[in-house]
């Protein structure tokens, strides 16, 4: 059979040629006397090209010259005229050589490394707890961090609560400078009583440090029941109502009363976060404070945060809050959660033990808790943003007794720790 040269002489027409450069091993193409034997004119129809040795830019040729006398239909090699081959020699030349790129090596992914924890700033300010006596009653201790050594505040006291200006508010109990709620400076001097019933207790400040949030179980009783209630109350400021100049701030029982609850913590957001004990309702609840003394609450309704009967606030930085529960750990842990029900941390973590009470230190950073981890009780820290605890205070030091708690009602459940500047 004879063969056909491609591009040249044919008997029919054929669209024009495509140029197909083979490389073939080669890694540029130089231009030779050989030019035939590197570079083909294959019509496309029938161009097969190699998939891995075919470079595919596409190429324009300059026309095909016209067949010669010479070069016949029936010839079985078709030699090019010299004026042909010039052509393809010319055109050859005028052609960049062409390098073919080495395959690009797939670079292998790093392996992502684990984001440490930002490094939190070191200890600062001051920690006040209580402590049992011995005797049936607390008494405030404080240390100074960061290795201060702990010292006695103030007898007959329990449940502090430091204001973001250092001030101390305080409930007394059988105490030589009354039995009512009362407030300490921020050099620990004794400034007075700041409530009139003795039955007050888990005093909390406002944002601003002017006004307060407390409880009395002993006040107001329930309308159908005839029940005593543990009430929620706001006083007008710091003054003990019986001394304010006006008939509603001295109007404790009535006007100042919020919602029934307990342990109430005062957020950042002007709500009050409280523990209702209410059959059927149990939770940690949220409700409008009013950002103004005697202004009503905003809340329709107060808004459960979190159910079951045994949570309990005990602080409060920017939108979290902090709490001591049983349930949600099947365990007594210090938890955290954002005010808008997300966000909610096992602080603690410790299964084998007992902690809770959780406190923030000023700057947001650190959170306390009590526990009775490595065999006695007593005062870890640990970072917010996570890591390690450690112990700051060892409470089974501070007094002879097996535990620095009370029982029953005094139990360290109904306590509260304060971290202030």
């Amino acid at each position: 059979m004879a063969c056909r040269l491609s591009g040249l002489a044919t008997e029919n027409p054929t669209p024009s040629p495509t140029l197909t450069v083979q490389v073939a091993r080669f890694t540029t193409i130089t231009p030779t006397a050989q030019v035939v034997a590197l570079v083909s004119i294959t019509p496309a129809y029938l161009a097969t090209p190699t998939p891995t040795e075919t470079l595919t830019p596409t190429i324009t040729p300059s026309p095909s010259p016209s067949p010669t006398p010479a070069q016949s239909q029936n010839s079985p090699i078709a030699t090019p005229s010299p004026q042909s081959e010039a052509r393809i020699a010319s055109d050859q030349v005028t052609q960049p050589s062409v390098t073919p790129l080495p395959a690009a090596t797939p670079t292998p992914a790093l392996p992502t490394a684990t984001p440490l924890p930002p490094t939190p700033p070191p200890l600062s300010g001051r920690i006040a707890f209580p402590i049992d006596d011995g005797l049936g009653q607390y008494d405030i201790w404080m240390v100074e961090l960061p290795k201060g050594e702990p010292f006695r505040v103030l007898p007959r006291a329990r449940q502090p609560n430091f204001s973001h200006t250092g001030q101390l508010l305080v409930n007394n109990e059988n105490s030589p400078n009354g039995e009512n709620l009362g407030r300490l400076d921020a050099n620990n001097t004794w400034l007075g009583l700041v409530s009139d019933a003795p039955e007050d207790r888990f005093p909390f400040w406002s944002p601003e440090g002017d006004r307060y949030v407390f409880v009395n179980p002993q006040m107001l009783t329930d309308p159908l029941t005839q029940q005593y209630l543990t009430y929620l109350f706001i006083p007008c400021s710091v003054l003990r109502p019986l001394e304010e100049n006006s008939e509603s701030c001295r109007d404790t029982g009535g006007k100042s009363k919020l919602v029934p609850g307990d342990y109430p913590v005062w957020t950042a957001d002007y709500r009050i976060a409280y523990l209702n004990n209410q059959q059927g309702q149990e939770g940690i609840y949220l409700v409008s404070a009013g950002a103004t003394p005697r202004e009503p609450a905003g809340d329709a309704e107060p808004q459960r945060l979190i159910a079951g009967s045994d949570a309990r606030p005990s602080d409060t930085h920017g939108n979290q809050l902090f709490f001591t529960a049983a349930s949600l750990a099947q365990n007594w842990e210090a938890h955290a959660i954002n005010l808008d029900g997300t966000g909610l941390l096992n602080l603690s973590n410790s299964p084998e033990t007992l902690d809770g009470l959780p406190t923030v230190s000023p700057d947001g950073a650190w959170v306390a808790f009590v526990s009775d981890r490595d065999g006695h009780w007593g005062i870890w820290v640990v970072p917010l943003s996570g890591g390690t605890a450690q112990e700051v205070v060892n409470l089974s030091k501070i007094n002879t007794n097996p535990s620095p708690w009370g029982k029953d009602d005094r139990d360290w459940t109904n306590e509260r720790i304060t971290w202030g500047p």
